[in-house]
């Protein structure tokens, strides 16, 4: 299978993890794929969970709180959002079509056009409301975040160091879903610092989930709990180990069969 995959793909694999065979070499690459697919349901729940959340607070604040779905991103409509740039281009790309383009008639409904909408316009969104809109969105969207209230969110800096971490899982849903490695230190260490181990680009892969872990639950306590009790989350805490990754180097033609994993973890010393 190795002769499949591009010297330059699995580079990074021999310098991280040290392959002392064809096999292991192998391993460490088959480890990194199942990591990745155990992170898709997650990111997926977080996307779903987050754009109804935002969705229903602005359509609550643009229809003077009479209706849980509207269109808050139609310019045209009265209490409708002044979007612009990208998000603008975005939306009126659903609303309209035709060389001029016209509005279409009849228009989309609001959850269809939210359920088009790419997970990034959503950090983007959030990240250009104005004090009109933010404080409320953010108290409404993160309402189990421990400072949630509209003063705290209408210091920019505080919902800048939100957005951030939005940015962040968008980031990871697109390694995810472009078959990207999500362990890279590079990407996943904070600051991107070097790592002397494999074993810490582990470790810091599962505070980086758990950052994005807080997301979910500051949005939706019942989703986090839910995700907690799920396939996924399992799946995700047993591969995202330094066992797992011994495990698939060893003998990756049985990892189908590696469960049950620890989900304890150790770093080990620099060789």
């Amino acid at each position: 299978m190795l002769s499949s995959l591009s010297t330059a793909r699995l580079a990074p694999y021999g310098a991280m993890f040290k392959p002392a065979s064809d096999d292991a070499h192998l391993g460490s690459y088959l480890w990194a794929q199942a990591l990745g697919a155990s992170v898709h349901p997650f990111v997926g729940l977080v996307e779903v969970v987050l754009r109804n959340a935002i969705h229903r607070s602005l359509s609550l604040q643009s229809s003077g709180r009479g209706q849980e779905t509207f269109p808050w991103y139609d310019r045209a409509r009265t209490g409708g959002l002044a979007l612009r740039g990208k998000s603008l281009e975005r939306v009126e790309m659903l609303l309209s079509e035709g060389q001029p383009p016209v509005r279409k008639q009849p228009q989309p409904s609001p959850d269809a056009v939210v359920a088009a909408l790419s997970f990034g316009f959503w950090p983007n969104l959030l990240e250009g409301l104005s004090n009109r809109w933010a404080p409320r969105t953010f108290t409404d969207v993160f309402a189990h975040h421990p400072h949630s209230r509209p003063q705290h969110w209408s210091h920019e800096s505080n919902r800048r160091e939100l957005v951030l971490r939005l940015k962040r899982l968008q980031q990871l849903r697109n390694r995810v879903c472009h078959f990207e490695p999500i362990w890279k230190p590079h990407w996943v260490t904070p600051g991107g610092a070097p790592v002397k181990h494999w074993s810490h680009t582990v470790a810091a892969l599962r505070a980086f989930h758990a950052d994005m872990y807080d997301l979910l639950a500051w949005c939706s306590p019942d989703a986090a709990a839910s995700y907690r009790a799920s396939f996924a989350w399992n799946w995700f805490n047993r591969l995202c180990t330094t066992h797992a990754v011994r495990a698939f180097m060893t003998k990756h033609a049985t990892s189908a069969h590696l469960m049950p994993m620890t989900s304890q973890d150790v770093l080990l010393p620099a060789a």
